[in-house]
C-alpha cells in the first residue's frame, strides 16, 4: 500500500523525536469520552434530556452537547465556586442548573471540598472541614421542570452513586443511557467498586455497554477508575451474544 503524506510526516517527526525517547502516535478515540458518545449516537440514541450530576464547571455537558445538540441539559453542582461558570452556561446555552448535590432524598448533606474543587464529594461520617450543602433528588428536579425523556444520566459523584441512583428511580425508568465514573477501590464506607455497581444496576434492568477513560493510580500503576456506560437490558444492543 502506498505511504500517505500523513504517514510520511509522522515517520519523519518520529525520527526527530526518537533521541528524546518520544513517539508521535495518532490519537485513539476507542477509549475516550467522545468515542463513547459517538458510539451511543451511532446506535440511534438521542436523549431529550441530559442530566449531569457532579457537573463541575459544565465542561462535560459542553462536550455532550456537541453529540446531542437537540437535548435539554440539567446540571447538578453544589459548590458555590462553580456557580458563576454554570450561570454563564444557563445564559448562553439554556442549561438548567441545580445548585445542590443529588441524593436519595431532599434536604442537606455534608460536603468535603477539595482544594482543587474537582476532587470534592459527599463527606464520610466524622470528616472534618465539611461544608453543608443542599441536596435534591434527580426525580424531584426533573419533575419540577417537566423535563422530557428519554434521559441520559451522567454521574461523577466519587462513591455516592447508589444514593444518587436511589433518588432517580422514576428517571431510570425512562433512561436510555447511564454514564458513571466507577472505581476499582472503595473510596468510602459503603461506596461501590465497579463490579458492585454493575451488579446493582443489572438487578434494576441495566447492563454495561461501553467504557471510556480508564485511569491508573500513579504511585503503583494499579487500575484506579473508568467511566462505564449502561443501557437498558432490553436494548437491541444485547440481542446477540455473537462477536460478529
Amino acid at each position: 500500500m502506498p505511504e500517505t503524506l500523513r504517514s510520511r510526516l509522522q515517520r519523519a517527526a518520529n525520527a526527530l523525536l526518537a533521541p528524546a525517547g518520544l513517539y508521535l502516535a495518532r490519537r485513539d478515540r476507542s477509549f475516550d469520552m467522545d468515542g463513547l458518545l459517538d458510539r451511543a449516537r451511532a446506535r440511534g440514541f438521542a436523549p431529550a434530556t441530559v442530566i449531569d450530576v457532579g457537573a463541575s464547571d459544565g465542561i462535560w455537558s459542553l462536550r455532550a452537547r456537541r453529540h446531542f445538540p437537540g437535548a435539554k441539559f440539567l446540571l447538578f453542582e453544589p459548590l458555590a465556586e462553580r456557580t458563576a461558570a454554570l450561570e454563564r452556561l444557563r445564559a448562553r446555552h439554556g442549561f438548567e442548573f441545580v445548585p445542590a448535590a443529588a441524593g436519595a432524598s431532599a434536604g442537606t448533606v455534608g460536603f468535603n471540598v477539595d482544594p482543587a474543587l474537582d476532587g470534592s464529594g459527599v463527606a464520610v461520617p466524622g470528616a472534618e472541614g465539611v461544608r453543608t450543602v443542599a441536596q435534591e433528588t434527580v426525580d424531584g428536579a426533573v419533575a419540577a421542570r417537566g423535563l422530557p425523556g428519554p434521559y441520559c444520566l451522567k454521574l461523577d459523584t466519587h462513591g455516592y452513586e447508589i444514593p444518587v441512583l436511589t433518588g432517580a428511580e422514576q428517571t431510570l425508568g425512562r433512561a436510555g443511557l447511564l454514564i458513571i465514573e466507577a472505581y476499582n477501590f472503595t473510596l468510602a464506607p459503603g461506596a461501590p467498586r465497579f463490579p458492585e455497581l454493575c451488579a446493582w444496576l443489572e438487578a434494576r434492568g441495566f447492563r454495561c455497554c461501553d467504557l471510556a477513560d480508564p485511569m491508573r493510580r500513579p504511585r503503583d500503576g494499579a487500575f484506579w477508575q473508568l467511566d462505564l456506560a449502561f443501557a437498558p437490558a432490553t436494548s437491541p444492543w444485547f440481542d446477540s451474544n455473537s462477536y460478529e
